[in-house]
């Protein structure tokens, strides 16, 4: 008895959109107000699940409205197209308010050796010195070598060492890296240092003669010798006077779609990047909305002076095209995300202006328009409540559809060097920084590429499908 009141308050719920919107934007008005305008980030996360729930819950009501059930009996593909959008497009967007709870790691952190492929394993190094040698840890090599009477050798002070995370996170060459220690004319200090009598090329064989031939007594003497694990420690048996101290180097996971240059994960910045591709493709489509339309409804219900002038001027803008007038407003205005936002917003205005102002011209002379004259309506209530209603079809598919070029002229500009910043996360970027590695190390372009993919097609087919959807022949009982 309960379950079916619930049921029945919750399609009731559905089926009055007004209530919905209330109850989804009152909450999520005040959580944003005490976030970006109070500066509470304690409440954050309440605020990023608020928003997840009012998707999710949004969804189920969109599935279970009767317009888009009768939607598949009369555009059966066109209404398994904008499902399967809608689908793909709530997991991006739960990808972009909630990132840090999905991605495995931060964006900027160093999860591993540079340029690891997808399901790579990271390699192991060792560190090898002379049997001879007082090293216990790779700590060790950064103090003073000192020889005692007797011939043995011992540790002195700690004067300078290598970062051992820097050291040997980006070493990927079989032959392993030569360490050495290097004085100072009074031989107080010393230095980790990479040894140049290995060169490119040299085998392993040649670091272990290279090690054991090593004069100690040199300015500038071999100790010690990395390398990976599977490689170098097969070794050690065949050559006397050598030991393993031990492995050297954090115990890196396995990335799932591999590292870059500077072994962040790939996976994690794409999952962070969603959040930046989402803020500038919806933003600067709503900012494009919200001078756009109001411009369309003014212009063409009043008309006369005020149209020409309007038509004029966004015309003129629309004749640019629309990536160059991008690109000069970016380079006029610096780089950030606010610049982008803004450059793709105004090449978007004339757009929703002219789509708006079109309709308007058409539906001001109808009948119902020019009933509501007589009656002594304001011109402020014809417009949003007797006009308005009937170009907002149109508005949300171009919308859509606008977000998706939105995407792709931003990436475009990070691409470019005029867009975001190299540290932010975004698509965009990734392609920028690594175009040059995409025979070598192809992950690092393919997979950025299809997320903009699949995202901006997403939001195509959504707005194709929007356009039949809400055709006013399905409202039938």
């Amino acid at each position: 008895m309960l379950w079916d009141i619930a049921i029945s308050k919750q399609k009731q719920l559905y089926q009055n959109p007004r209530i919905w919107l209330a109850i989804a934007f009152v909450p999520t008005a005040i959580l944003a107000l005490l976030v970006f305008a109070l500066d509470q980030k304690a409440i954050t996360p309440i605020l990023q699940f608020w928003l997840v729930a009012v998707i999710l819950t949004t969804y189920g009501a969109l599935l279970s409205s009767k317009t888009v059930r009768q939607a598949r009996r009369w555009h059966g593909i066109d209404w398994w197209m904008a499902i399967i959008s809608v689908t793909f497009l709530v997991i991006f967007l739960i990808m972009g308010i909630i990132p840090e709870y999905l991605a495995p790691y931060k964006y900027n952190e160093q999860v591993g050796p540079a340029f690891l492929a997808p399901n790579e394993t990271p390699p192991e190094f060792i560190l090898i010195t002379r049997e001879e040698l007082p090293f216990q840890s790779f700590e060790d090599i950064g103090r003073v070598l000192i020889l005692n009477e007797d011939g043995t050798y011992s540790l002195g002070d700690i004067v300078e060492r290598a970062s051992n995370a820097n050291g040997v996170g980006r070493i990927t060459d079989d032959a392993g890296v030569v360490i050495g220690q290097e004085r100072s004319r009074l031989g107080l200090e010393n230095a980790i240092a990479v040894d140049r009598t290995l060169r490119d090329g040299d085998t392993p064989e040649m670091a272990f003669e290279a090690l054991l031939s090593a004069d100690l007594t040199q300015r500038r003497p071999l100790v010690a010798i990395v390398g990976r694990r599977s490689v170098f420690e097969p070794l050690v048996d065949q050559y006397e006077g050598v030991r393993v101290i031990g492995r050297i180097g954090p115990d890196y996971p396995t990335p799932l779609l591999g590292t870059n240059n500077l072994g962040e994960d790939v996976f994690s910045r794409l999952i962070y990047g969603t959040q930046t591709t989402l803020i500038i493709g919806i933003s600067s489509a709503i900012f494009s909305c919200l001078l756009g339309i109001p411009l369309g409804l003014i212009s063409g219900y009043i008309g006369g002076f005020l149209d020409r002038i309007l038509s004029l001027i966004l015309d003129s803008v629309y004749s640019f095209p629309g990536l160059i007038l991008a690109i000069a407003i970016a380079v006029v205005l610096g780089r950030g995300i606010l610049t982008v936002v803004f450059a793709i917003a105004v090449i978007y205005v004339p757009i929703y202006y002219r789509i708006v102002r079109s309709q308007t011209l058409a539906i001001r002379e109808m009948s119902y328009v020019e009933a509501a004259r007589s009656l002594g309506e304001r011109n402020i209530i014809i417009l949003f409540r007797y006009i308005f209603p009937n170009v907002i079809a149109s508005v949300v598919v171009i919308f859509s559809i606008n977000v998706a070029d939105a995407i792709l002229t931003g990436a475009g500009l990070s691409f470019l060097g005029l867009g975001l910043p190299e540290t932010t996360p975004d698509w965009g970027v990734d392609l920028a920084r690594n175009q040059e590695r995409l025979r070598s190390q192809w992950w690092l372009v393919t997979f950025p590429g299809l997320m903009i993919t699949a995202l901006v097609l997403c939001f195509s087919l959504l707005g194709e499908s929007l356009s039949e959807i809400l055709n006013p022949r399905l409202n039938r009982s």
